[in-house]
C-alpha cells in the first residue's frame, strides 16, 4: 500500500520543518508527502529545501494564490498531486507519535475512513517539543496521562456511534476531522473530495463526513496510545462561522442521497491555477 500524507501549510515553515521530522521518525514513514500551501507569503521553499536531506521521501509543494482562507481547496490540490492509495491528511501543527501512520495502515480496511484525535498543548509544553524530541519521538515531557485521557473518550464515543449506526440508530458514525485522518483516495475521488465553497474557518470537514457516510464509507476512530499531537500556537477566536448557512443548506441535500461536491477535487471552484513543485 503507498502512502500519502497530506501536510496543509501557511506561513509558519518552523511548524513545517516539524511535521517533515515527525514524518521522517514513524516506524512505518509515508511513501510521500505534499505541502499543500494556502499561498503563504513567507519562503517556505528556502527553509524546507535546507533541511531536505532528513526527509527520506519525495516531497511536493503545492500552493495557490493567497486570496483568503482556502483550506478546503488547499487539500484538494494535496489530493491531486498525491499518487498513493491511502491519504493520511494532517496540518502543520501537528506532530505523531512514532506509530501514528503504521496504526492507519495496519487498520485501514475499505468501505472505512479512518479518523484520530489529537492531544492539544498549551504554549509552554509546546516549547519543550523540539527538533531533537520530534527526530526520538520523545514525547514524556509533555505526555502525560492527563493528556490520553480526553482521546480514551472520544475514542470510547466514537467506537459508541460506530455501533448505533450499524444498529440505524444514527445516520452516521464517528465525524470527520480534517486533520487527523485517512481516507482512501477512490473514495475521496469519488465523492469529489472537498467543497470548494467552503471559504473561511469550518465545517467543510463535517460537509465531507456525511457525504463519505451517505456514500457508504463508514468512520472508525483507530488511535488510543499512538496519537497526534498539537502544537500551540495564537488562534483567531471565530464567533459565527461563515459557511454555516451554506453547511446547513448542503446537509439537507447530502440526506438525500447527494454525496459529490458541487465544486471538488474535479472540478475546482476557483480559476488560479495552483503551482507545483517537486522538491
Amino acid at each position: 500500500m503507498k502512502l500519502t500524507l497530506i501536510i496543509t501549510t501557511f506561513n509558519r515553515p518552523d511548524f513545517v520543518i516539524k511535521a517533515l521530522l515527525s514524518a521522517a521518525a514513524q516506524s512505518r514513514p509515508p511513501d510521500e508527502v505534499v505541502l499543500a500551501d494556502d499561498g503563504s507569503k513567507v519562503d517556505m521553499l528556502s527553509v524546507v529545501r535546507e533541511h531536505r536531506a532528513l526527509f527520506p521521501f519525495p516531497i511536493t509543494f503545492v500552493t495557490q494564490e493567497d486570496i483568503g482562507f482556502r483550506l478546503a481547496r488547499s487539500r484538494n490540490n494535496g489530493a491531486r498531486a498525491a499518487t498513493g492509495e491511502l491519504l493520511v491528511f494532517t496540518d502543520q501543527d501537528i506532530v505523531f507519535t512514532r506509530g501514528y501512520l503504521k496504526t492507519f495502515v495496519d487498520n485501514a480496511r475499505k468501505g472505512e475512513f479512518l479518523v484520530s484525535s489529537p492531544v492539544r498543548l498549551g504554549e509552554a509544553e509546546s516549547a519543550l517539543v523540539d527538533e531533537a524530541a520530534i527526530k526520538n519521538c520523545d514525547y514524556s515531557a509533555v505526555l502525560k496521562d492527563g493528556h490520553l485521557g480526553p482521546i480514551r473518550k472520544q475514542y470510547r464515543k466514537d467506537f459508541y456511534y460506530r455501533l448505533l449506526k450499524k444498529l440505524h440508530l444514527r445516520p452516521i458514525g464517528p465525524k470527520l476531522r480534517g486533520g487527523v485522518c485517512a481516507i482512501w483516495r477512490e473514495d475521496f475521488m469519488a465523492v469529489n473530495g472537498y467543497d470548494e465553497n467552503y471559504k473561511g474557518w469550518g465545517n467543510e470537514d463535517d460537509d465531507l463526513g456525511w457525504r463519505l457516510h451517505r456514500y457508504g464509507v463508514t468512520g472508525r476512530n483507530v488511535t488510543q496510545t499512538e496519537v497526534p499531537i498539537h502544537l500551540f500556537h495564537p488562534t483567531n477566536i471565530v464567533v459565527k462561522r461563515p459557511n454555516r448557512e451554506y453547511y446547513k443548506k448542503r446537509l439537507v441535500l447530502i440526506k438525500k442521497g447527494e454525496f459529490a461536491a458541487p465544486n471538488g477535487v474535479k472540478n475546482p471552484l476557483d480559476p488560479d491555477q495552483p503551482s507545483i513543485l517537486e522538491l
